[in-house]
């Protein structure tokens, strides 16, 4: 009975399901199937109906793969019967950003976000607080040559024990840079028994291009006489001409309202864990200096607001790649890390920036 019973069961619904199992439908006679002892036989049966029947289920997925629930803190490898846990949180995986990414869509996207807000002393402390010195204090070394006597030792064959001989004799003095800035702020001066010397620029022996040092050596020669620069020890007019020209770079120093040119600086880090590519894009970049800063220095004569049209930003993968104001499915194969780096063109001291960072991960599987 038990074995023929789900056959029968079988036969009995779809014949019931048809209307009839025999005779006229519409006579109504004795050969319909009594409802009370077809629900007897369900219910006696239906049990080992269901214990007797299989259902094969094929699975074409190797075995080896890497799947990701999108549930808190739960990464599995699948590698057999083995299964291994990361606390990394996969619940940011579903994202959209600008684009890039696996664009899953859905209203509860989770995208990470850094805000940075820092000024130039917290990434130049080697440079800020500016200190200037005042070129004008400055000294160096200048060597000149002149002629001299010398005492020459005799031999014996000579009969003498020495005679003094004129040589060229080097000579090394201490120079102020100062000298340089005798006229400076003047315009016009007289010089007795000369007349009037015209001064360019801001007075000083480099001012206005080279216009100023004729004037200067004139005015030395005012001061210390006209010696020959061959025929003394001394230091000449044209000893300090020479001299100017050789040390400008030294007392003339260029002076400019920025600390550095082209400084980068490491601003942070993204850690990319093994599995994921990361995406990320710069949605924010400030540069903003007071513009009152340059009213305060005598040396500046640039007003205006810094130029960060050539500032950027640049995300450093682990083989020293750069990519500029953004980077896109990079990692997966190993826990890596992206340096961010942040490049000004012009770094004030008082430079002020807020830079605002939006990345995301996306699960993939790494192949050997």
């Amino acid at each position: 009975m038990r074995i023929i019973a789900p056959m029968m069961i079988l036969i009995m619904m779809t014949s019931t399901l048809a209307g009839c199992t025999g005779g006229d439908p519409d006579g109504g006679g004795n050969d319909n199937i009594d409802m009370d002892v077809l629900n007897q036989l369900i219910d006696d049966n239906l049990q080992d109906f269901v214990n007797n029947t299989t259902i094969t289920v094929e699975n074409h997925y190797y075995n080896n793969t890497t799947y990701v629930t999108n549930e808190y803190n739960n990464i599995s490898n699948n590698e057999g019967d083995s299964v291994t846990e990361n606390n990394f949180q996969t619940d940011y995986t579903n994202y959209s950003l600008g684009g890039i990414g696996n664009n899953s869509g859905g209203s509860d996207e989770i995208l990470f976000v850094m805000h940075l807000e820092f000024n130039a002393s917290e990434i130049a402390p080697e440079l800020v607080p500016r200190i200037d010195d005042d070129p004008r204090l400055r000294t160096f070394d200048y060597t000149k040559s002149f002629y001299g006597f010398v005492w020459v030792e005799g031999d014996n064959g000579s009969g003498s024990d020495g005679w003094y001989e004129q040589q060229l004799i080097n000579t090394t003095h201490v120079v102020s840079c100062s000298i340089y800035y005798q006229l400076e702020g003047e315009n016009n001066i007289y010089i007795e028994d000369y007349g009037n010397l015209d001064l360019y620029g801001d007075g000083t022996f480099w001012g206005y291009y080279d216009e100023n040092q004729y004037d200067y050596q004139v005015y030395w020669g005012h001061i210390y006489g006209w010696n020959n620069s061959e025929g003394t020890s001394q230091m000449t007019p044209d000893d300090y001409y020479n001299a100017g020209q050789l040390n400008e770079d030294h007392c003339y120093p260029e002076w400019t309202p920025w600390v550095a040119n082209e400084y980068s600086a490491n601003i942070g880090q993204i850690a990319v864990p093994y599995g994921y590519v990361v995406n990320g894009a710069i949605v924010e970049y400030y540069h903003l200096l007071d513009e009152n800063y340059f009213d305060n220095d005598a040396y500046n004569e640039t007003t205006g607001s810094p130029n960060s049209y050539y500032d950027s930003i640049s995300f450093q993968r682990e083989s020293g790649m750069n990519s500029s104001s953004s980077i896109q499915q990079y990692g997966g194969w190993d826990n890596l890390t992206v340096i961010i780096n942040l490049n000004v063109q012009y770094l004030y001291e008082n430079s002020d920036f807020a830079i605002t960072i939006i990345y995301s991960f996306t699960p993939v599987i790494p192949v050997e």
